[in-house]
């Protein structure tokens, strides 16, 4: 899938933040954290990180636009980025020209390639740079202006056949008839969308085009960098080189897994990945295999695992345990209703992605099939990639 961004109109601040600018650039300006902490997620938000504002003010004069111009051109560190995120994996792309109010991106002349293996959504998300923000705070203190959600169309577009047995207003009916239809397909092409949990609107183009390549092979990743070893194989941080869209490599050796009577559980986690689509699930891309190794590539989460968090904060406080305990049973309810057992759950299983939603990985010692009658013991095992 291609995405391109082209230029977005109407942004404004939040009021709520409007001491920031006001301090900064000296004229009333507003805006609106980005979230970062469990206290800041809100029902109803996107990704995690939206909380609604409305009825914001535009100004065409300070507001949004209070930062400083050369010969009325402002500095890239003013104007907003988007961060499209396709299936847990994130691009940020910054505006090059335009206002804050009024962006410009760059069009068709930068596109972004989205590998597609299952049908989902765009997420497209607006950020400032919020000019109080502090020292090493990076991006989680930039200010949120809105986002939208992209369904893009996996198909080709079709094209409408006037018949010739009808008359011409019939067949002006149905081309209207055909291209509502084609609209709920998902969008082809670009499109204006208004901004959720703002104001404004972005013009956002989206392609689908099929892949001709036939099997994967290794040769078809960069190797960057190992991230995890054990005793049959290894989990690598690989670049995809015709799209450049960063994985998670899983190598898993055929012979260990066949000597220690491993290869049920290695099906069994290649099956339940393939099958499922949930947004706290770390999502499989991709598998193939060479005659001595099988390969799963698996979206990146890069937020770090929550064994992780738990050790370096020592505790959580309630509303955040909260939080990761509901979209912990989100999960094993998606797996339940597939018949799957996990089997094998602890922190250290348990991901955190940019916005800190949980990802569930490593499903080796998954049990399918069962029925509600049915009973399981797992025996405590090497790990596949630990």
């Amino acid at each position: 899938m291609i995405v391109t961004l082209h230029e977005g109109k109407g942004f404004s601040l939040p009021p709520h933040y409007q001491s920031i600018f006001n301090n900064h650039f000296g004229s009333n300006v507003a805006g609106s954290a980005r979230p970062n902490s469990s206290s800041s997620y809100a029902a109803g938000s996107i990704g995690g990180s939206f909380v609604a504002h409305h009825n914001r003010p535009v100004s065409t004069s300070g507001g949004i636009n209070s930062a400083p111009t050369n010969h009325g051109r402002y500095n890239s560190k003013y104007l907003p980025y988007a961060l499209l995120d396709f299936d847990k994996l994130q691009v940020f792309v910054d505006a090059v020209s335009g206002s804050p109010e009024n962006p410009l991106w760059a069009g068709d002349n930068t596109s972004y390639k989205f590998d597609v293996s299952r049908v989902t959504e765009l997420s497209v998300q607006l950020y400032l740079r919020n000019p109080a923000a502090r020292p090493g705070a990076g991006r989680s203190e930039d200010i949120f202006l809105g986002g939208c959600r992209v369904t893009p169309r996996f198909e080709e577009a079709g094209q409408f056949i006037p018949d010739p047995k009808k008359s011409k207003k019939d067949n002006e009916k149905a081309e209207v008839a055909f291209r509502s239809q084609e609209r709920q397909a998902g969008q082809l092409g670009a499109e204006w969308l208004d901004v959720q949990f703002g104001t404004g609107a972005v013009k956002i183009g989206v392609n689908y085009v099929e892949s001709r390549q036939g099997s994967l092979k290794i040769e078809d990743f960069e190797l960057l960098k190992v991230v995890g070893k054990g005793s049959f194989g290894k989990v690598m941080q690989v670049m995809k080189r015709d799209t450049g869209r960063i994985y998670a490599l899983k190598t898993i050796r055929k012979a260990h897994i066949i000597s220690r009577s491993e290869v049920t559980h290695t099906l069994a986690e290649r099956s339940v990945l393939a099958q499922i689509n949930n947004p706290f699930i770390v999502p499989l891309k991709f598998s193939f295999q060479s005659p001595e190794k099988l390969y799963f590539v698996l979206a990146f989460v890069n937020g770090g695992e929550l064994f992780h968090h738990l050790q370096k904060e020592q505790r959580f406080d309630i509303n955040r345990s909260r939080f990761y305990t509901a979209e912990l049973l989100c999960a094993l309810e998606c797996l339940h209703g597939f018949k799957v057992i996990y089997r094998d759950l602890k922190p250290e299983n348990i991901l955190l992605d940019y916005s800190g939603h949980i990802a569930l990985c490593d499903f080796g010692l998954c049990k399918l099939d069962m029925k509600d009658e049915d009973r399981t013991n797992s025996n405590v095992i090497e790990d596949l990639s630990s």
